[in-house]
């Protein structure tokens, strides 16, 4: 009970002792989030999420050995993302920059820590589906996406945290379930961490005075860090769920993302070009405020990983829910991106798009 106690208190106090003390050096150095354009916040709000959650996993992993045995790769690949993300947070790196970073972070889990996508599991009905020859690539695609789809869904307060959080929750939950045990310190370390933040972060007129954001450098670490855990549960001889329960865990990031993807191309835009018709954007044009956003996330990704999870342990054939998936993934893309059910903002004259003259970067959401 002490050392459970120690692994979810340490990081937990750790993020939020960081969370007060970085905030006076946030202004100073420039970690500072202003209002304009596609941002809908109000006043400056630091930008030290990130950093404040990266220093609770590693400072508590260092006193609580366990939660990061064995983890020594995934601390060099997150300590480049949250390097370059915090960089980027205040200087605004060429869309280049982040992107070789994120690949150096997946080649240092792919080529040295040995975790990859072996498998797809039975997602077609039949047997398993081997990947062979193409899965470091196929893993390098997935986490890139992973990455850029947690920094893409991050817009709005308590958003991404609470989906990362209930991720982390249910993966949890299946490592329980199925006995992979290992896996729960980094689990409860991770969420921990994501407490300490949220804490900062959930919309509240209570929190208005001490607010922060967690910048790509939080993003990034996250998007990477879940994808990780997740493509390591979902592989091997003792699985905590199939790769297909993977997509039900993400959902909303994924079909935000993807979406966005689509809804670009087929507006004959680039697929990276910054919008402000990503979740978050059309909930609050619908009239929710930023605590019902974040409530309505946190009900729509409990459902959605909870049905993933079930169905797996209940015996529900991969081929099923990956089926389901793509048709709740469809019928997302109708009524949240296509534009015919709820409509699209009307999109600025060029001139106008920001009125504090920086324009949309790639993955650059706030």
């Amino acid at each position: 009970m002490p050392r459970s106690v120690a692994i979810l208190g340490l990081p937990l106090l750790i993020t939020i002792l960081f969370m007060f003390a970085l905030r006076p050096v946030a202004k100073s150095a420039g970690w500072i989030d202003r209002p304009g354009g596609r941002k809908m916040h109000e006043g400056e709000v630091p930008v030290i999420g990130g950093l404040a959650m990266f220093l609770g996993l590693l400072l508590g992993g260092i006193y609580n050995p366990d939660s990061i045995a064995g983890y020594s790769y995934f601390i060099t690949a997150i300590s480049i993302l949250v390097v370059i993300g915090a960089v980027d947070d205040r200087y605004d790196l060429p869309p280049t920059v982040r992107f070789l970073a994120q690949i150096c972070a997946a080649l240092v889990m792919i080529a040295g820590a040995d975790v990859g996508v072996a498998d797809l599991g039975r997602p077609f009905f039949g047997g398993v589906v081997e990947l062979g020859w193409f899965s470091s690539l196929f893993t390098l695609v997935i986490v890139l996406t992973a990455i850029n789809a947690f920094n893409m869904f991050d817009g709005s307060d308590g958003v991404a945290g609470t989906q990362s959080l209930i991720a982390l929750i249910f993966m949890g939950l299946a490592c329980l379930i199925a006995g992979t045990l290992g896996y729960l310190p980094i689990i409860l370390c991770l969420s921990a961490c994501l407490v300490g933040f949220l804490i900062f972060n959930w919309p509240s007129r209570r929190t208005q005075e001490v607010r922060a954001f967690m910048g790509d450098a939080g993003s990034t670490m996250l998007g990477f860090s879940l994808g990780w855990l997740c493509i390591e549960l979902s592989q091997g001889p003792v699985r905590a769920f199939s790769p297909v329960v993977a997509l039900w865990i993400f959902a909303l990031p994924i079909y935000d993302f993807f979406s966005s993807m689509v809804r670009r191309l087929l507006l004959g835009k680039s697929p990276f070009h910054g919008d402000s018709e990503h979740l978050h954007h059309v909930l609050r044009r619908l009239g929710l405020r930023s605590r019902q956003v974040a409530q309505l996330i946190l009900l729509g990704a409990s459902i959605l990983a909870g049905i993933g999870v079930a169905g797996y342990q209940w015996g529900v054939p991969d081929g099923a829910l990956f089926a389901a998936w793509l048709l709740l993934g469809t019928v997302y893309f109708f009524v949240f991106a296509s534009g015919r059910i709820i409509r699209r903002r009307e999109e600025p004259r060029e001139e106008d798009e920001s009125p504090t003259g920086v324009q949309p970067t790639l993955w650059r959401q706030r």
